[in-house]
């Protein structure tokens, strides 16, 4: 299983509390639905369209980690309460 790599969560933390990156991230996400998180194509565009906009580079082995963790982690972009979940990731929480 993949897991979030605590530093590169850092960075994404920090730089999502900013409501200008916020929203554009949640751009980028809100075009997914959960079976697009399942396609390796979705997940890997997804880790890059955030890499991004949040202007936090990403080595390949995070790159490759975090589209994993994506695929896994059964979150669907378009339901409320995993969006509320996310959010609570990023806030410092934990996911299911």
């Amino acid at each position: 299983m993949a897991y979030l790599d605590p530093q590169l969560m850092g960075v994404f933390r920090s730089k999502m509390m900013n409501p200008y990156h916020m929203r554009q991230a949640y751009g980028i996400l809100r075009g997914y639905r959960g079976a697009d998180l399942r396609n390796p194509a979705c997940a890997y565009g997804i880790v890059d369209g955030l890499s991004r906009c949040l202007g936090c580079p990403i080595t390949p082995a995070q790159r490759a980690n975090a589209a994993q963790w994506l695929m896994e982690c059964g979150v669907d972009p378009q339901n409320p309460a995993h969006r509320r979940a996310m959010w609570g990731l990023i806030n410092g929480g934990g996911f299911w």
